[in-house]
């Protein structure tokens, strides 16, 4: 394995504590760090379906393999896992699998509970990221990263970057933004009311379906922050805030039952062997 500025081990306990844990459309999944192997668990308050007002708890893992020799990795955080094909500095590119979890009735919200089933499954798919150098500190750099992915409940894709930071030789700062796009067929699973036992849920909609069309399904603004006990050991804590919109804002999930606003938070301790 690779020597590399133990600083570097910050960089992926830092980058899972900026991304959801819950929804999992993940960026950016260990940009930067060579020749580094890890593995570490934490706990993330996320909301528990998406366009919800409550926060529920969940596990967080991280894990990240590389392999010897070579700028190919495979990596873990939290439900997704992506693998580097590309042996290079500047480029990531690889398939990705995440899984989304369903929405039933073990929910906060009295009216969502009652809906039918949104079963949870795995989203196939690709990313691609490149690194831009800011200086010659090792973490300074801004990482662009676009990714697709999608199954059964339809296609989510998007596109975000992420600045590094390093504010000393143990402390990591990362800021990012984002924004997802998604077809109709998965706006429609996750936002739509179109079930007839659903839309009675919602007299508001006067007996009439809520489509949710295609389009921008939210933006995001990802910060962590990470602090290097040893050689060993990393503590990291951030948050992830997303506000929804258009269709996915507006769907009666959201706007009467949940809140467009969404919120992640998280800690995490990695130890690297």
């Amino acid at each position: 394995m690779k020597t590399t500025n133990t600083l570097g081990l910050a960089l992926l306990a830092g980058l899972a504590m900026s991304i959801p844990v819950a929804n999992a459309q993940i960026a950016g999944l260990g940009d930067s760090i060579e020749g580094v192997n890890l593995f570490g668990l934490g706990v993330a308050g996320a909301p528990d379906y998406m366009g919800s007002d409550h926060t529920k708890a969940y596990p967080a893992v991280v894990a990240r393999y590389q392999f010897e020799g070579t700028q190919r990795y495979i990596a873990v955080v939290g439900p997704q896992v992506q693998l580097n094909l590309l042996n290079d500095d500047t480029w990531r590119f690889g398939p990705q699998l995440t899984y989304r979890g369903k929405r039933d009735n073990d929910v906060d919200n009295a009216t969502v509970k009652q809906m039918v089933t949104v079963d949870g499954e795995f989203e196939g798919g690709v990313f691609l990221t490149y690194r831009l150098k800011l200086s010659n500190q090792m973490m300074h750099q801004i990482n662009f990263t676009g990714d697709i992915a999608g199954g059964s409940n339809g296609t989510i894709g998007g596109v975000r970057m992420m600045w590094w930071q390093p504010l000393s030789q143990q402390w990591l700062l990362s800021v990012g933004a984002g924004v997802q796009y998604a077809n109709s067929k998965w706006m429609n699973t996750y936002f739509g009311v179109t079930n007839a036992q659903d839309i009675l849920l919602y007299p508001t909609l006067g007996g009439q379906p809520y489509n949710a069309s295609s389009g921008v399904k939210g933006f995001n603004i990802p910060f962590g922050l990470s602090y290097l006990l040893d050689k060993q050991w990393i503590l990291s804590a951030g948050a992830r805030y997303e506000k929804l919109s258009g269709d996915a804002k507006d769907s009666p999930i959201t706007a009467i039952s949940g809140d467009s606003s969404q919120w992640v938070y998280g800690a995490t301790a990695t130890y690297r062997f």
